[in-house]
């Protein structure tokens, strides 16, 4: 392997593998930018041409191009290695392990093979016909079709795609002795990383009724629908030339957007764009634009991503659609002058569902200015951006006739003197959502206890709250909120959890158990940074004892620490 890293190093330039990934600038003889492993507003992440490494002074990683793409692409340092000989032409010894090279370029095979059959099945070349979409557009995105029912001896001979890896990244079945093709009769769609190497596939039924419409390749080594971004390959200069990114949630919104010339768009194969997916993007620019279906669920959504949007410092918009309208239907209608014009009417996240909320509940009324109060204050109030945060009180003053200074204490709203001070404390949106979501479906309360979570959320409010919530639960499984409320003994409690209760509106399954998981993972990941922290400081007090035994045994904690933190950073 030493002659393999060694061939390596001296032909790969770190810069060209770094800005693949990452929006560099010039800061005097190195280039300077957003640390993609960490949430920064500040650039701190510094790549060294001259030493060819990079190291980031928030988080302090740091190492050559072979480490940059092992952390990355979340590879082993083998994996990381053989990617990079790959790129480079530079031939891999019989000693060096073939396994995810192999997976690359056998899926670039198989989907040059579903290539080959595209335009001998006539359902695939009717749906194009109808999505508009001609065989040269096609031949881009090499779309192809799947006509084999199991992939066959002969199959792997002659295309070069070895039957073992197809089933050890998922793709293939085995039943009764054979190999099947999930996508059999279905339109392929493969998805690349930003390398242009393809990692996985989409495939879209064409038979009426088909269920489902879409499906993917199963999670694998190379493939994690969470950090994939549909198209990133062909738009990440475009974005990087326009700072900034269209979002949209399908393929082939992507492929139309594309097709019209409109170059600086990915999709996020979803219609919940992914806390990993964001990372990525703000490595290209801090200007995302989410061009999603206007209804209700699209708006939860993107909502679900303002805090954030907050702690990074993107500047998130959102553009919303005509009814009935999705990017690929409303481009074949009004055409790219019409989605410009679109795009023009852009506004940031929380004006859109202000928007929204106007039109829902109305403003006429007293109930409805309450309502309307309730449910856009808690986003006003988790901003992290002062003057924004400021702009939308003043806002949210006009709508509904209250005075500013009963939204905010900020500067400049100071209440008269018979007013008293606001008490008490306001639990973060997300926490508030949580607590809804429990209250609305208390069956998800015993993962709380699975996973570890309750103990994590430590004596606060929102502490209290759960761990009350979980013994309620155990004894009585109706979880009345009338009920269960009586069981707070402090009206602070009380007000938190009636609020989140109120709050809550009817999210769908699916929203309801990304949300929950999203904070358990959270939970976790905080547990771990208060214990490094832990460590740290008694690491500081053993130096400052000259205790060599203790020294070794904190230093031995902190790395099973850094290890742990790392594993779950990576799901």
């Amino acid at each position: 392997m030493s002659s393999l890293l060694d061939e390596v190093l001296d032909r790969v330039d770190i810069l060209d593998i770094v800005t693949q990934y990452v929006k560099l600038r010039k800061a005097g003889k190195n280039y300077l930018g957003l640390c993609p492993f960490h949430k920064e507003k500040t650039p701190s992440f510094t790549v060294s041409t001259e030493k060819q490494i990079f190291y980031c002074f928030g988080c302090h990683e740091g190492g050559n191009a072979v480490n940059f793409l092992q952390k990355h692409e979340h590879l082993n340092f083998q994996e990381a290695l053989e990617s990079l000989a790959q790129q480079y032409g530079i031939r891999i010894g019989r000693g060096a392990g073939p396994r995810n090279t192999s997976s690359y370029e056998a899926l670039s095979r198989l989907a040059t093979s579903y290539e080959r059959n595209l335009r001998t099945s006539r359902p695939a070349m009717n749906y194009l016909s109808e999505r508009n979409i001609d065989l040269e557009t096609a031949a881009q995105f090499k779309l192809g079709y799947s006509a084999r029912p199991y992939f066959s001896n002969e199959f792997s001979k002659q295309s070069g795609v070895p039957l073992d890896i197809i089933l050890s990244l998922g793709i293939g079945k085995m039943k009764d002795g054979k190999v099947l093709d999930p996508f059999r009769g279905r339109l392929t769609i493969p998805i690349c990383d930003p390398s242009g190497r393809v990692i996985g596939f989409g495939a879209r039924g064409l038979e009426k009724g088909s269920i489902p419409k879409y499906i993917n390749s199963p999670e694998s080594s190379i493939f994690s629908k969470r950090r994939v971004l549909y198209g990133i390959e062909r738009a990440k200069s475009a974005i990087s030339e326009r700072d900034e990114v269209l979002v949209v949630e399908g393929y082939f919104d992507l492929i139309s957007l594309h097709k019209a010339g409109i170059t600086n768009a990915v999709a996020a194969m979803g219609t919940s764009i992914t806390q990993e997916q964001i990372q990525r993007l703000r490595n290209y620019t801090e200007n995302i634009t989410l061009v999603l279906d206007g209804d209700e669920a699209g708006l939860k959504s993107a909502l679900r991503l303002m805090g954030l949007f907050g702690e990074m410092g993107i500047n998130g918009a959102m553009v919303v659609l005509p009814d009935e309208h999705d990017p690929d239907s409303f481009l074949r209608t009004r055409g790219a002058d019409g989605f410009d014009t679109l795009l023009r009417e852009k506004k940031p996240l929380l004006d859109c569902y202000i928007d929204q909320q106007v039109t829902r509940h109305g403003i006429q009324t007293f109930d409805g200015k309450l309502r309307l109060v309730r449910s856009v204050l808690p986003f006003i109030e988790s901003m992290g951006d002062g003057i924004r945060k400021r702009l939308h009180i003043k806002r949210l003053a006009e709508l509904t006739g209250v005075e500013e200074y009963h939204f905010s204490q900020s500067p400049g709203s100071t209440p008269p003197a018979d007013v008293p001070p606001h008490q008490g404390t306001t639990s973060s949106v997300i926490e508030r959502k949580v607590i809804g979501i429990l209250m609305q479906r208390p069956e998800h309360i015993p993962s709380f206890y699975d996973k570890e979570v309750i103990p994590r959320t430590g004596n606060t409010p929102f502490g209290e709250i759960i761990s009350a919530m979980a013994k309620w639960y155990e004894s009585n499984r109706d979880f009345e909120a009338k009920r269960f409320v009586t069981v707070l003994d402090r009206q602070d409690l009380r007000d938190t959890v009636l609020g989140a209760i109120l709050e809550q509106t009817e999210d769908n399954e699916e929203e309801m158990d990304r949300v929950l998981e999203d904070y358990m993972h959270y939970a976790e990941k905080k547990q771990i940074k208060v214990e490094a922290m832990r460590i740290t400081s008694e690491l500081a007090e053993a130096e400052r004892r000259g205790d060599a035994g203790a020294l070794l045994e904190l230093l031995e904690r902190k790395r099973q620490v850094l290890n742990k933190m790392k594993s779950k950073s990576a799901k």
